[in-house]
């Protein structure tokens, strides 16, 4: 074994500090949460606004079939009047035709057919009405899916300012970020009162 001496003696270790970098500011450690909510809200409103549209679609599409059936019973409304009217004009203007036994029968078949077009008339304007009513709640969920959309972009958009603000350490940045996620719950809430006034 040989000596050792003073310059083979290694030092005791020492912990080195980490070096510090730029102090990050306070306004930063908001970012990630401010990011993560604007993503929830992003979301909640993709969702939402999908199953607007489906309710538009099918609004629309009971509308066209209460057109249809609406358009129907008037044809039916038609008919029975055209019927009722020829049954009509041949007693009144062709007596000679019409044999006397068969007069009676001919008159309550035009009676019954006079008879059968007030409900028709009703059912048909019911038809209507429910045809209207669901085209107006078509396009207010059509105008409900679009303050969503504009929500979604301010969404998207105070998402995307959040990231340049994390990047570049621009509270600018994060001010603005914070302003179109103001957006985005705006046009939420109005979205959602406008929903809420409508039922």
């Amino acid at each position: 074994m040989t000596p050792t001496t003073a310059t083979d003696v290694t030092p005791p270790l020492v912990k080195a500090e980490p070096t510090a970098g730029p102090s990050q500011p306070s306004w930063m450690r908001r970012v990630p949460l401010i990011t993560g909510a604007l993503a929830a809200l992003a979301g909640y409103l993709t969702v939402r606004g999908a199953g607007l549209s489906n309710e538009a679609i099918y609004q629309s599409n009971q509308a066209v079939l209460r057109q249809a059936k609406a358009s129907d019973l008037w044809g039916e409304y038609q008919a029975d009047s055209v019927k009722a009217r020829l049954i009509e004009t041949a007693l009144a203007t062709l007596p000679a035709l019409a044999p006397a036994d068969a007069r009676p029968k001919l008159s309550a078949d035009a009676d019954d057919l006079r008879h059968r077009q007030p409900p028709l008339a009703d059912r048909a304007h019911n038809l209507e009405r429910q045809w209207d009513d669901l085209l107006a709640g078509g396009e207010r969920r059509l105008a409900e899916k679009g303050l969503d959309d504009y929500a979604g972009v301010a969404a998207q958009l105070a998402i995307a300012l959040a990231s340049v603000a994390a990047l570049t350490r621009r509270q600018s940045a994060f001010n603005a970020a914070l302003l179109a996620g103001l957006a985005s719950v705006a046009f939420t809430l109005w979205a959602l009162v406008s929903h809420l006034r409508a039922h």
